[in-house]
């Protein structure tokens, strides 16, 4: 599913590599811890997975995709198999909750009754179905991440990134979006997620974990 060969990520203007030297091969239906500090390079290796950016050296190959020879009109294609969870949300704030979580089905492709059918028992395992009406901007910060994860979870993606997702979100709320990423890995999606949080390591039996350190990689099980 997910492939770096000898991924190096550099940024003009900054002395030191984000990403050196990156090997990683995660195969389909894989649950995947990615770790370390502030800083060490994991938002940046999953943006490299989605398209946001391209490697200066390597290849980063998902779903068999070479994203490096890509053409950039074929990524929007590529990115309706993906659930991306964003740090920062990438709600549209305007917008109500049941809409921001309806657009990436549409994107999908799903219409109608079944778009509806589903945006509802997605915002139910979130909790969020009271709310489904009010502006998303107007949540919490916590309410805010729990609809950002009902979005990509919907249209039921083989691949799954998610970065720092319960980084909002009180213990309980924590357990309760975690419990929705195994979900969708029982379910068959390889889910690669961004944390820094310990205690969240032990809650999926045989996920891999890989830690990342001032842009170097390790595997740690």
């Amino acid at each position: 599913m997910i492939r770096l060969e000898g991924v190096t990520k550099k940024y003009l203007g900054r002395p030191d590599a984000a990403l050196k030297d990156i090997n990683l091969l995660v195969p389909p239906g894989e649950f995947v811890y990615l770790t370390g500090p502030s800083g060490a390079g994991k938002t940046t290796l999953l943006r490299l997975l989605f398209g946001a950016e391209l490697p200066t050296s390597g290849r980063v190959l998902v779903g068999g995709t070479d994203l490096g020879r890509l053409p950039p009109r074929k990524l929007p294609l590529l990115r309706r198999r993906l659930g991306v969870v964003f740090q920062d949300f990438r709600l549209l704030p305007q917008q109500s909750v049941f809409e921001n979580v309806a657009l990436s089905l549409h994107v999908a492709g799903v219409r109608d009754a079944a778009l509806v059918r589903r945006v509802l028992e997605v915002l139910a395992q979130v909790k969020l179905l009271e709310q489904s009406d009010v502006p998303a901007g107007t949540l919490s910060g916590g309410e805010q991440q729990r609809v950002a994860l009902a979005r990509a979870l919907a249209p039921s993606p083989g691949l799954i990134l998610a970065d720092e997702p319960t980084g909002n979100l009180d213990p309980d709320n924590a357990l309760m979006i975690m419990r929705m990423l195994v979900g969708d890995y029982v379910g068959g999606a390889t889910v690669l997620v961004a944390t820094h949080d310990p205690t969240l390591l032990s809650l999926v039996k045989g996920a891999k974990v890989i830690h990342l350190s001032s842009g170097r990689l390790e595997e740690r099980s």
